[in-house]
């Protein structure tokens, strides 16, 4: 399978504005590649943009429903919309296991990168360097 992964910091900047961000969205959105995430990708998007957009820390807002359903999901799965959604399993959980052993990955890292060894994605588009020390892996850096 060919394409990049997309990290949820790559789209949190791009909803945000930043241009670096924005070049890797577009080559999606382009059809110059094919961009993937999975379902950690899609919550942490979802979650930290919530909490900006509330303004309010996560202990808060889950203490005020209403505030939730108030944010505008549009731009969020506008984007999350250009992107191939790969699924997890019962593999991809057990190859994070070894991935947090070997290179001391935090367990959503983890996942990402077993998700993207179990698929043969072996690119990703981020700006977290902690992926930079898994070896099947190519950062993608704009």
């Amino acid at each position: 399978m060919s394409g990049v992964f997309i990290d949820s910091n790559v789209i949190l900047r791009h909803l945000s504005g930043d241009r670096r961000a924005k070049r890797i969205v577009d080559w999606v959105e382009s059809g110059r590649v094919i961009g993937y995430v999975n379902q950690v990708v899609a919550s942490e998007v979802l979650y930290v943009y919530i909490k900006l957009m509330a303004g309010k820390p996560a202990y808060r807002l889950k203490e005020e429903p209403a505030t939730v359903k108030q944010v505008d999901l549009t731009p969020v799965c506008k984007v999350l919309s250009l992107f191939e959604e790969l699924p997890s399993s019962h593999e991809v959980t057990t190859g994070a296991i070894d991935l947090i052993r070997k290179y001391g990955l935090l367990p959503n890292d983890a996942i990402i990168a077993s998700t993207c060894k179990h698929y043969g994605v072996g690119k990703i588009a981020t700006f977290n360097s902690d992926f930079k020390r898994v070896k099947f892996l190519e950062v993608i850096q704009v």
